[in-house]
């Protein structure tokens, strides 16, 4: 799909890129009625990224991601999977660039805006995906996703959905981005944790969490 190859072309040709983000919830049976909402950020460098939602990180690279649950004092590992793409708000961009059968694509354009629709069949975990890409900078400012209740990353808003089987909706708004130059050691794993032979020692100021293996290859 060639809108895809240029939106993802323009994020990648920022070296260091940085962007706020802010999440709503409600189910799709009451579309106005918004359970809850987030606020985050996002940062890019090259194939590696951070992400923070309100009191948790996310950083994640080419090896090996890391979760942060700051309130819980609990580091997650685990080797890069869907599971853990799934957290990168950019990372459906490149799985559409493959040939996909199972995607209907619904375009409609404006002159400053492009609007992409993508509908799944069969309806699985996404029912529904939307894209908004301000024509004049490439960049997607607005992200709209029908997802399974039970896949919300906020166990909270979960328990509002009152039935497991129904879909939420998840409207994510992308704003104010520019070119950032996040210090290099801050992309280190290092600071994070040790690896002592096959045990995994967190570091200052992580020393009180408790480590979470997600793969068994680590």
């Amino acid at each position: 799909m060639t809108i895809f190859r240029n939106v993802a072309e323009r994020y990648k040709s920022n070296k260091e890129l940085h962007f706020n983000m802010h999440y709503r919830y409600a189910a799709e049976d009451k579309p106005t009625v918004w359970l809850d909402s987030l606020k985050g950020d996002f940062t890019f460098y090259g194939d590696r990224y951070r992400y923070r939602l309100d009191s948790t990180e996310f950083v994640g690279g080419k090896d090996l991601s890391v979760i942060l649950f700051k309130q819980d004092q609990v580091m997650y590992l685990a080797r890069p999977g869907a599971d853990m793409r799934s957290v990168n708000p950019m990372a459906l961009l490149d799985s559409l660039l493959l040939k996909n059968d199972s995607v209907d694509c619904n375009i409609q354009e404006t002159k400053d805006w492009q609007t992409i629709v993508l509908s799944f069949h069969p309806v699985r975990t996404t029912k529904r995906v939307e894209y908004v890409v301000d024509r004049h900078s490439g960049f997607i400012i607005r992200m709209i996703n029908v997802v399974a209740a039970r896949e919300l990353y906020d166990a909270s808003v979960r328990q509002k959905v009152t039935n497991e089987a129904t879909y939420a909706i998840v409207e994510t708004d992308l704003s104010d981005y520019r070119e950032t130059d996040v210090a290099k050691d801050e992309w280190d794993l290092g600071r994070l944790f040790k690896k002592d032979g096959k045990e995994y020692i967190p570091q200052p100021p992580y020393q009180s969490y408790k480590i979470f293996l997600g793969s068994p290859d680590l």
